[in-house]
């Protein structure tokens, strides 16, 4: 009988010491993790102009993302390509990268994309977003910068449906906005567009995308500063200053100085304010040589 209960014992130690042992992972991110973190340096890259950079991480990440056939984060890849392309459309581009194709092959990927992926309605909606950055983009270079009336209530109509699929992704819902703000912008709608610029800047701020920040505050001040609103575009512009400089976004920061300079010219300007137009006009040429410099160094070093 003691033999049965110390076999019973033994037994019960191995059940108890099996059951609370780790439970072997189910699920490898480790190559998506890191295609995701570059894809985000991508679309920071893009805002900072450092396009041979940005050519090199969407690389980097749509391989990764191919080689474990993550099509959700592939979808994201192709829209962020798109921008990419827009951007710079001449830039050269290897004949095995995906960023070889046009636009709109890059977005009809991304559909094909989205229709295999696990958040297909949110995916699918999303091209529409980027639909839209296309058709406007196209129809601005078509029409000498101008856009039908007609043309941005379809754009804003595609925006307003696509928003309700996309709201849970706060960087996607805060670029709608932006192209939001970029359509009403191309009908002279300021209101509409000073309305969504800020709109994207409050979802950048709050989730804390530091780099896309100034560019909503830089697009809400030149909204303010063509409907002649004088002290709010200075506001905008202010704010945008801030968070590029935060951001340590040189580029950005040249071109926060020089609108800045522009808009306190606006209306009648006193004495005061063309001075000091004149002296952030100099600074925003200043930091662009400072820049210059530092890229030439870095070229050199590489070089040798």
């Amino acid at each position: 009988m003691k033999h049965n209960i110390f076999l019973s014992l033994i037994i019960a130690g191995l059940f108890f010491s099996c059951s609370s042992s780790p439970e072997r992972v189910m699920l490898v991110s480790d190559g998506s993790n890191v295609a995701y973190s570059q894809l985000e340096e991508a679309n920071n890259s893009i805002i900072e102009g450092k396009y041979a950079r940005t050519y090199d991480l969407l690389n980097s990440a749509y391989n990764i993302s191919l080689s474990v056939d993550n099509t959700d984060l592939l979808c994201k890849i192709f829209l962020s390509g798109i921008v990419f392309k827009i951007a710079v459309p001449d830039f050269y581009a290897d004949e095995d990268s995906f960023l070889k194709s046009e636009k709109e092959i890059l977005l009809q990927n991304a559909r094909k994309l989205a229709g295999r992926s696990q958040d297909k309605k949110v995916l699918i909606n999303l091209c529409s977003v980027y639909e839209v950055r296309i058709q406007l983009e196209n129809e601005l270079k078509l029409n000498g910068k101008k856009l039908s009336s007609e043309k941005a209530g379809s754009f804003l109509s595609v925006l307003d449906n696509a928003q309700s699929y996309i709201s849970k992704d706060p960087y996607y819902y805060a670029y709608s906005f932006r192209t939001k703000g970029d359509v009403c912008l191309a009908v002279q709608d300021y209101s509409g567009a000073q309305k969504n610029f800020e709109a994207a800047a409050k979802i950048h701020t709050k989730e804390r995308y530091l780099v896309e920040i100034g560019l909503d505050w830089y697009c809400a001040a030149r909204s303010y500063s063509l409907a002649g609103k004088k002290s709010e575009a200075l506001s905008a512009i202010q704010n945008a200053l801030k968070y590029d400089k935060d951001a340590e976004n040189t580029p950005a920061i040249a071109s926060d100085y020089s609108a800045y300079s522009k808009i306190l010219l606006k209306g009648s300007p006193d004495e005061e304010e063309i001075k000091l137009s004149e002296e952030l006009a100099l600074w925003s040429e200043k930091i662009l040589k400072a820049m210059a410099k530092i890229e030439n160094k870095a070229e050199t070093k590489t070089g040798e």
